[in-house]
């Protein structure tokens, strides 16, 4: 059984939900760049559903700061859905309360 997964579906006018499966780590990380950086086009809303993610390493932390920065930098929006606690502490620990957009349920990401 693989231990990530990762899906995207498209909501219509630009607004995308990448659901997120499992671990998010070195092995993964890459995986999941690549399906985010093509969403990424100005004026899109890209939300990504962490509410199954079980773990987060820096790997994973920094696909997650370069989506929020290339969202910021080329008019495009990057939401962070509900994460678990134990990856919220990692967010935490980090410092991404700035540079990432948190919120509890992806239809308050979606709405704004």
């Amino acid at each position: 059984m693989d231990r990530f997964a990762v899906s995207v579906a498209d909501s219509g006018d630009d607004r995308y939900v990448v659901t997120v499966r499992g671990e998010l780590d070195m092995a993964t990380a890459d995986r999941l760049w690549t399906q985010l950086e093509p969403l990424l086009e100005p004026q899109t809303l890209v939300v990504l559903d962490g509410t199954e993610v079980t773990f987060l390493d820096s790997s994973g932390l920094r696909v997650l700061l370069q989506a929020g920065n290339r969202a910021t930098s080329g008019g495009a929006t990057f939401r962070l859905v509900a994460p678990q606690q134990a990856v919220q502490r990692v967010l935490d620990l980090a410092g991404t309360k700035d540079h990432l957009q948190t919120r509890q349920t992806v239809d308050a990401a979606l709405a704004g």
